[in-house]
């Protein structure tokens, strides 16, 4: 039998006047992987935290076994003062072993990391892991660790945490993560924890049995209380001495039926069209490159990108962190120019971008007020619909839609982003890193919400399962900057190739480049386009179609393999068009890349 380390007893704890765990009574055995999940604010941190801090429940107990060592790595982990990386993760350990310590800073590539600079979150999150790794605590509990985190380093991080010999509680929305560490799982649900034993894989199944038995004795309980109340109103006068014992039970059961009644989430419907129809190709690259110059040195990112982006394509990026991901969708945009190459955008293309930090958010508002200002109904899909509607569709109810924004949780201020960004109209849609923070609620809605969407949209992720039940092609940021078009899932690529061929980022170079600021292009200081220009720019897309049909009927002409010898005259009229087509159809299109570049210049100053 393993040993314990902690056992709850009748536990109880409560925030803010609010029950958040109730009557408990479960036990951590030495070398449990146990996953803590539940929806956003039923306790999970709270309970990661409680035991850390080894404080008291506020009833029943909580034993812990005598000398043991916990370790914590929060959710927000603050940036830590460094001075030496080395004496900063051995600090601490009784017995620090120097070797090791080395490894894995060279592992988690934080050798040339460059401690004067402020550090990236992923930066931050690597040092504390590092640090969580070397620790001789015998508990370690871990708070979404895979939060900015790339893909080899969670894959690094998996592979670490199973070779330990270690008990582990963790705390996640990464749901191949999970599946891949687990041992056990233990869900919040109604104050409760329900355990089950083996890994999470089949964790969605479990929990709808559970919530079909507890509909069904919900609603045994309220015939019951129906018929009780019945009973009470025809027949108390009567007997009402004898029957005052069945009174308080019918309270009993009334206040039983409340705590216990199954909550039956209705499904989300969230249907978000497209502003309008969008031309057939949304962006085209040609030779794309980007690069920086730093210290009379050249970091190049990319090169030779030719990328053709349809209308309606479902596309996930992924990539180390600092190999170009977010600097690629802003090229896209036409935030940053090209070091080389040129970009070709469709007509009536309507861009929205979700950024990764999430900055849209005024903490002074209200859910209400972001959306609808002092107003109370948003345009929605054409209509107006009061705003408590709106919101309702994200997960708000009207409590919640009326707190201030600085109360709101990770995940709610990310629901209430994903609100203000659908208002608006778009049929192209790029997510940069949507899924931190998020809950599984919020993450089933984001789903919902991409599955549902009539438009176009990239996203770049670390999350596996996200972007298998999200996309239907990988842009992968490989070595020798490469960027690979993949046609299928991640877990096709990951099947074919793993994750050796992913770019890792030197450090240097990558803080080199955080210094580097980027320069979106100028606006051109003119105050219109030309007749003539604006006409040109309506008119080129009708003309570069109508040639592209020309030069179809005459390479279907050319393909005849008996034309040369039938046909010689037909056949150099055919060459010869064919030649001069492509030449006005490639003049053509710089022209229009040139004014449609000039006329978004002029519309942004």
């Amino acid at each position: 039998m393993p040993k314990t380390l902690i056992t709850f007893q009748d536990f109880k704890m409560s925030q803010s006047n609010k029950v958040l765990l109730d009557n408990i009574n479960i036990t951590i055995h030495q070398l449990d992987r146990i996953v803590l999940v539940g929806q956003n604010g039923c306790g999970k941190s709270s309970l990661l935290n409680l035991l850390k801090n080894k404080e008291e429940c506020d009833a029943g107990s909580i034993w812990i076994a005598p000398n043991l060592k916990i370790d914590y790595l929060e959710q927000d982990p603050p940036e830590p003062i460094i001075n030496n990386l080395l004496e900063f993760l051995s600090k601490n350990n009784q017995h620090p072993n120097l070797s090791r310590t080395k490894e894995i800073i060279e592992e988690l590539n934080l050798k040339k990391i460059n401690l004067k600079n402020k550090l990236s979150g992923g930066e931050i999150r690597k040092i504390y892991i590092a640090k969580l790794i070397l620790s001789e605590a015998e508990l370690l509990l871990l708070d979404e660790p895979t939060n900015h985190l790339d893909l080899p380093t969670i894959d690094w991080l998996e592979k670490k945490l199973l070779s330990l010999n270690k008990t582990i509680i963790i705390v996640s929305h990464d749901q191949e993560f999970l599946k891949n560490i687990s041992t056990k799982t233990f869900w919040i649900h109604q104050a409760q924890i329900l355990k089950r034993e083996g890994p999470y894989d089949n964790f969605h199944s479990w929990t709808n049995e559970v919530i079909e038995i507890e509909k069904i004795k919900s609603h045994k309980l309220k015939q019951k209380l129906k018929s009780e109340k019945k009973w009470a109103i025809e027949g108390i006068s009567a007997r009402r001495k004898r029957n005052m014992g069945r009174l308080r039970d019918l309270e009993k059961l009334a206040k039983n039926y409340e705590s216990t009644k199954a909550i039956v989430k209705k499904p989300l419907n969230i249907i978000l069209n497209k502003t309008n129809e969008s031309a057939q190709n949304i962006v085209e690259t040609f030779d794309l490159s980007f690069s920086y110059d730093v210290e009379n040195e050249n970091l190049n990112i990319f090169s030779d990108l030719n990328l053709k982006i349809r209308r309606n394509d479902r596309i996930g990026i992924i990539g180390a962190n600092g190999s170009g991901k977010s600097t690629l969708v802003k090229i896209l945009q036409g935030i940053y120019p090209p070091k080389t190459g040129k970009i070709k955008f469709g007509e009536n293309v309507k861009i929205k971008y979700f950024d990764q930090n999430k900055e849209n958010i005024d903490l002074n508002k209200t859910p209400w007020s972001t959306l609808a200002g002092n107003g109370d109904h948003v345009d929605f899909m054409g209509d107006k619909i009061h705003v408590l509607s709106y919101l309702k569709k994200f997960l708000f109810d009207e409590k919640k839609s009326l707190q201030n924004n600085s109360t709101l949780s990770g995940g709610e201020k990310v629901r209430l982003s994903l609100a203000k960004l659908f208002i608006n109209k778009h049929n192209f849609l790029i997510l940069d890193e949507p899924t931190n923070d998020l809950d599984f609620d919020t993450l089933d809605l984001l789903r919902v919400v991409i599955k549902n969407y009539d438009g176009t949209v990239l996203i770049i992720s670390h999350d596996r399962f996200f972007l298998d039940n999200t996309v239907e092609k990988l842009l992968v940021f490989e070595n020798n900057n490469i960027i690979l078009k993949h046609e299928g899932s991640f877990s096709d690529y990951y099947e074919k190739f793993g994750l050796s061929k992913i770019k890792i980022i030197n450090n240097q170079a990558k803080n080199k480049v955080s210094n580097k600021k980027i320069i979106p292009k100028k606006a051109i200081n003119q105050k219109k386009m030309s007749y003539k220009d604006a006409y040109d720019l309506k008119i080129l897309p009708l003309k570069i179609e109508k040639l592209e049909k020309e030069l179809k009927e005459y390479e279907i002409i050319l393909n005849d393999k008996d034309l040369f010898r039938n046909d010689r005259k037909a056949f150099d009229k055919a060459a010869i068009e064919i030649t001069n087509i492509r030449k006005i159809i490639s003049e053509s299109e710089n022209k229009w890349l040139k004014l449609q570049i000039l006329n978004d210049e002029i519309n942004n100053t």
